[in-house]
């Protein structure tokens, strides 16, 4: 006997709901129906997936690692519907990503603007993370691509990674702070700083180098978000690190300037990363066209001023 698709989905949904009674009505099915669909997957299995008690039921040490498998595997199945279903209907649908807020702030309206043009009823779910939280939500299918910085040595066995993109960073403050003058990184001892939460990736690489540089920045506020991080400079007298391209742009009105000091930050490489082994959809490949033409496009406006 094989697994079917049917024993996944009540798999699924009895351990979401923790009880065969309240899985049984959200599936419209009886539950000596829904109780031998899990029977016959645990006897393909060879093993118990779920076990029995006054509040319900609990999974197993193999149904709590079943479960993990079972959920791309319906997932798969609901992309591979989404794909036909948008070619069928003329790439009208939906697509998911993910990004951090120097993306979004900078390349993503021009490419949601193209997007917006060429497939007018298609939606675009955009989420803005930490590098951390988008490979979490890509690792469980609920992201098409994200694109952010990462270390592709880190996480090459599960994601394909194709650079997309540099960006130049420096340290941030207001621009009548008292400091927006200084030339020196050992004047911001003993300074303010506001972070992310998450300092994976290109942040942990700029900490560490600030540290190795004899500063030890003490953190006042975390937040992962790109626009709050600004406006909380504008009003504290605190530093940050963030992308020039906040600095560059003719509509600047952020009220905050970079620092031109001793210590020349590494540029970020920004990927897009996608799950191996699992097909795009075709508005997600659609749409990562436009994010490589955009970048193409800035990278050879930037090298043409530079001569």
């Amino acid at each position: 006997m094989s697994v079917k698709m049917n024993h996944l989905k009540a798999f699924k949904e009895v351990a979401e709901r923790g009880s065969i009674r309240s899985a049984s009505r959200s599936m419209g099915i009886s539950q000596p129906a829904l109780t031998r669909n899990i029977k016959d997957l645990e006897n393909q299995m060879g093993v118990s997936l779920i076990e029995r008690n006054s509040n319900g039921i609990t999974l197993t040490v193999y149904g709590e690692y079943f479960l993990n498998h079972a959920k791309l595997i319906l997932k798969e199945l609901e992309l591979a519907q989404d794909g036909i279903r948008q070619q069928l209907e003329k790439f009208n649908g939906s697509v998911s990503i993910g990004m951090g807020g120097s993306v979004a702030l900078s390349i993503l309206p021009e490419v949601a603007a193209w997007f917006r043009k060429d497939y007018p009823e298609a939606k675009m779910y955009i989420y803005e993370e930490q590098v951390d939280a988008l490979l979490n939500s890509l690792r469980n299918g609920e992201l098409d691509f994200c694109i952010n910085t990462a270390n592709p040595e880190m996480h090459n066995g599960e994601f394909d990674f194709e650079a997309l993109f540099t960006l130049d960073y420096a340290i941030f403050v207001r621009q009548d702070h008292p400091l927006a003058g200084v030339a020196s990184l050992n004047e911001l001892k003993d300074q303010s700083w506001i972070l992310p939460i998450t300092r994976s990736g290109y942040h942990q690489k700029v900490l560490d180098m600030l540290t190795e540089n004899g500063l030890n920045p003490e953190v006042s506020f975390y937040i992962n978000n790109v626009s709050g991080a600004v406006e909380l400079l504008k009003k504290t007298d605190c530093f940050s690190i963030l992308s020039h391209d906040l600095n560059q742009s003719d509509r600047n009105d952020h009220g905050i300037v970079p620092l031109n000091i001793d210590l020349s930050l590494p540029p970020a490489t920004y990927y897009i990363v996608c799950r191996k082994s699992s097909p795009l959809l075709p508005l997600a490949q659609k749409l990562i066209h436009f994010f490589r033409l955009e970048c193409n496009a800035r990278t050879r406006k930037r090298a043409s001023v530079r001569q």
